[in-house]
């Protein structure tokens, strides 16, 4: 077998393999703690997130009362920022862990009426056909090997007429740059991959596979009008991803970073962070 051949049969096991134990991966409480640490809590992170949603929701247009999907909502965080705004939220996660403390803080924010949390997995949406106004999606698909059915039941569940919000990487950007070029330098311990959907990253969290892809943001487009979405606009949220750098003054000055290039609204080239706004069509009439 060729080069190509052997890397095709590889990556196809680890998408099985990963489908295979997802849940057991995302149900490990570290993981997720990890990421609240990194991604929550900062004050200078608070108000960007805050200026992400706002910005997010003008372009989704809901209508009043709105009700939303927040998939991968984590604890909550998103869900809650959006039901603030007066719209209605289900948020969905593979975790149950995560989802106690989701529904703590609902109730802690006095937005149980408007907000509830199921465990479920993108792949398998138990929701019907055009059930929700509007989808928001952010930093998910990114750990979903089998990415495209997943997005595909995000579609499948969104009224037409209504609009969508994926917030990916970019592979094209700055830091991925700078991420290949170092690991031309130095080994890492993940395995990279390089797919028509941008460069998967495979690593492991005790004994569970692990996956981060930073997309293609060409091909994240097509798969969306593959689903009978039309892209409305696309627009940078973040320079650099925060995740990279220690914690401390570094990490804090690459948060300001974000918060400058986002309150001006500059240029999406070389950023990390994409976010796509798409519309769901009309099924076509048949003759």
């Amino acid at each position: 077998m060729c080069q190509d051949q052997f890397r095709t049969c590889d990556q196809t096991f680890l998408r099985i393999a990963c489908f295979m134990i997802l849940s057991q991966t995302y149900a490990q409480e570290e993981i997720h703690s990890r990421w609240e640490s990194v991604y929550r809590g900062h004050p200078t992170l608070n108000r960007f997130n805050d200026r992400v949603i706002d910005k997010v929701l003008k372009h989704l247009n809901p209508p009043r009362n709105a009700l939303f999907l927040d998939a991968g909502c984590g604890i909550g965080d998103h869900s809650l920022r959006i039901a603030r705004q007066g719209y209605r939220c289900v948020g969905i996660d593979l975790s149950e862990t995560v989802l106690r403390t989701a529904r703590r803080e609902a109730a802690l924010s006095g937005l149980t009426s408007r907000t509830s949390f199921v465990c479920q997995a993108l792949e398998e949406l138990a929701f019907r056909d055009d059930t929700f106004d509007a989808v928001h999606c952010r930093g998910v698909l990114m750990h979903v090997p089998q990415w495209e059915k997943a997005l595909a039941n995000l579609c499948r569940v969104l009224k037409p007429g209504g609009r969508i919000v994926i917030l990916e990487g970019n592979h094209r950007s700055l830091e991925m740059a700078i991420v290949l070029l170092v690991r031309r330098i130095q080994a890492r311990n993940s395995k990279m991959l390089k797919t028509a959907a941008g460069f998967e990253f495979w690593s492991e969290k005790n004994g569970r596979p692990f996956v981060v892809r930073i997309a293609n943001i060409q091909r994240l487009t097509s798969e969306l009008g593959a689903n009978r979405t039309r892209v409305l606009k696309i627009f940078a949220h973040e320079f650099w991803d925060v995740n990279r750098f220690p914690a401390g003054a570094v990490r804090n000055a690459v948060m300001r970073c974000n918060c400058v290039h986002f309150l001006f609204g500059l240029p999406r080239f070389g950023c990390i962070g994409h976010a796509i706004i798409a519309e769901k069509q009309a099924a076509p009439k048949s003759l």
